[in-house]
């Protein structure tokens, strides 16, 4: 089956942004200015970096993917009989669903800002399976004359080079058109002091919260007492936490190392979290992290913002790329992928019910349309339209139209400017 055998083992354990493997490549200068090495491999090792990459790839893996057809008053219909539907609706390969599929590409362009996939294609030029590769072993090459190839090394070694017919790439935020910029490169330095803060936090409190020290002693030591110094200290050193250490001859004990509140521990471990939250548009109250200006009336505008600002564009992305990389030029013209980020942007109950009745009460919603974004199923007549009965064409004068019975549409009165409760006579 070309690539599929060839990557079966290597996808046997199940994509997942979790998977280390998902995410081996080589890094250059990748050393921070904390002294940490920051890579898309170690950066999952922060708590914040793990739990942004892991809500924007369940989130838009949790959203319906579907592919709709074009219709000639210029709506749209689901096409389930599309071959690309149950690909991308229900299983892309025969090792994935569709949530986990998703869920590891969003997390390859979260991480590396790219994603790659080989497209299968029957005699027909059809899609009949879509595998996901390692982004960090893929590399985008521009000819001279204009031919873009993949270059892609599998985990044998082996290289393989792939015309754009066989790939399906999404890119993030790009500089040169062709590869996506990777946002942990970019956020390298928040990222390393984030960590570096947290490594620091565990060798402190991992030496019994005690700073660096120094003994005094008042002369000079022979060999056989510092040997039985030394001995001391190390089994102080390596004892359990809280035991006296006696000191002989006069010796003191000076501590030089700063103490927590000069380092501004916890005041750094907060502001990194924040700023990794900012490079990934994640809002404070998503991560678990207090937020003084957020109430709980508030945490809703801060869900809204996040389906508007961070997830709707990243559909918009994911769209796009179907339409480019999967659709044929000839299709393109009929059908289109769209992401349903209607569950996303819905308020509270109240809300949600005030609003469908004005929606409803003005002629815009049915009562079909209502249930189907409540999730229900039809009802029968439920495709019917209200209209306002006191609405009239823009510019006319309401004395200009007659009104009509709602009942049989015949007019109301015979004459204008009957007198109300006057007879009408045959």
């Amino acid at each position: 089956m070309g690539i599929l055998s060839r990557l079966r083992e290597f996808f046997e354990t199940r994509g997942s942004i979790s998977d280390p493997n998902m995410w081996m490549v080589p890094y250059y200068n990748s050393t921070s200015k904390a002294g940490v090495t920051v890579t898309p491999d170690t950066a999952l090792n922060s708590a914040t970096v793990y739990a942004c990459v892991r809500i924007l790839a369940e989130t838009m893996a949790s959203l319906p993917l579907v592919i709709y057809r074009r219709t000639a008053d210029g709506g749209k219909k689901p096409f389930d009989t599309h071959p690309l539907y149950d690909l991308l609706h229900n299983l892309p390969n025969e090792l994935q669903t569709s949530f986990e599929f998703r869920e590891m590409l969003q997390g390859h362009l979260c991480l590396r800002g790219n994603a790659y996939a080989y497209k299968e294609l029957d005699g027909n030029g059809n899609v009949i399976s879509i595998t996901p590769l390692n982004a960090a072993r893929m590399n985008v090459i521009k000819e001279l004359d204009g031919r873009i190839w993949y270059e892609y090394i599998d985990d044998l070694g082996k290289s393989f080079r792939y015309p754009p017919d066989f790939i399906w790439h999404i890119r993030g935020l790009s500089s040169d058109g062709l590869r996506g910029l990777s946002p942990i490169t970019l956020a390298r330095e928040t990222i390393g002091l984030a960590i570096a803060s947290e490594q620091y936090g565990a060798q402190f409190f991992g030496n019994s919260a005690t700073p660096g020290s120094i003994l005094e002693h008042p002369g000079q030591l022979k060999q056989a007492a510092r040997d039985n110094l030394r001995r001391s200290i190390d089994d102080f050193a390596t004892s359990k936490r809280w035991k006296t250490m006696i000191l002989e001859e006069g010796m003191k004990w000076h501590s030089v190392g700063m103490n927590n509140n000069d380092a501004q521990f916890l005041e750094t471990r907060t502001f990194e979290v924040k700023e990794i939250a900012r490079w990934f548009n994640v809002p404070l109250v998503m991560l678990g992290e207090s937020d003084k200006t957020s109430t709980f009336a508030s945490a809703e505008q801060f869900f809204l913002s996040f389906a508007t600002h961070t997830i709707r564009p990243w559909c918009v992305r994911w769209e796009q790329s179907i339409n480019r990389c999967l659709f044929t030029p000839k299709e393109r013209k009929k059908y289109f992928a769209e992401f349903k980020i209607d569950a996303l942007l819905r308020g509270d109950l109240s809300s949600r019910y005030t609003a469908y009745a004005t929606a409803r009460q003005w002629g815009w919603l049915s009562v079909n349309d209502i249930r189907g974004l409540e999730n229900l199923n039809p009802v029968e007549n439920g495709d019917i339209f209200l209209q306002p009965m006191n609405m009239i064409e823009a510019g006319e004068k309401p004395d200009e139209k007659e009104e009509e019975n709602p009942i049989n549409g015949q007019p109301a009165k015979e004459e204008q400017g009957q007198e109300e409760g006057q007879e009408v006579k045959e």
